[in-house]
């Protein structure tokens, strides 16, 4: 009895409502429905992580090259129970990385201390390896200014061997 009366009111509303959109004959735009739910397409904020990846050689002349080519990833730990993801950047020709942080971290309290930067992959024509497995490097706010931050992880250094 009560599932039916329940039922009997979802349908008297949906009709009444329904009618009432449909007589002011106003379809919404999908843009118009984004505005009035109060949230939008456009970003808000931008977070970008940037740093570089240099492999430290034992040849006189060229004590530091960079490494081009290689996977960095960052992390941060958001406190939730499930594992945070990874996300990833190729360095470019001089070694330097940028990471655009997904919109859903850009509120964690304090980026400081709660995201890391790790080399993932270092081409093997490098010879460059991590002097530990559990190499990581924090990042530093750099700049603020109007919804835009920059980070950086600085320069991360790998051991080269001959």
């Amino acid at each position: 009895m009560g599932s039916f009366f329940i039922i009997r009111c979802f349908l008297l509303f949906f009709f009444l409502f329904d009618g009432a959109f449909a007589a002011t004959g106003k379809s919404w735009s999908r843009a118009e429905m984004v505005e009035m739910a109060g949230y939008g397409e456009q970003k808000l904020s931008s977070v970008i992580i940037t740093g570089s990846l240099l492999c430290d050689t034992s040849h006189p002349q060229l004590r530091s090259i960079a490494i081009p080519g290689a996977t960095v990833a960052i992390k941060c730990h958001t406190g939730n129970k499930r594992r945070s993801k990874w996300i990833k950047a190729v360095t470019d020709d001089v070694g330097e990385f940028e990471i655009d942080l997904p919109s859903q971290l850009h509120a964690i309290p304090d980026l400081e201390n709660t995201c890391f930067v790790k080399p993932v992959n270092v081409p093997k024509r490098y010879r460059c390896y991590h002097t530990s497995t559990n190499i990581h490097k924090r990042i530093k706010l750099v700049s603020s200014t109007n919804g835009f931050r920059v980070y950086s992880s600085g320069k991360i250094r790998l051991q080269g061997h001959s």
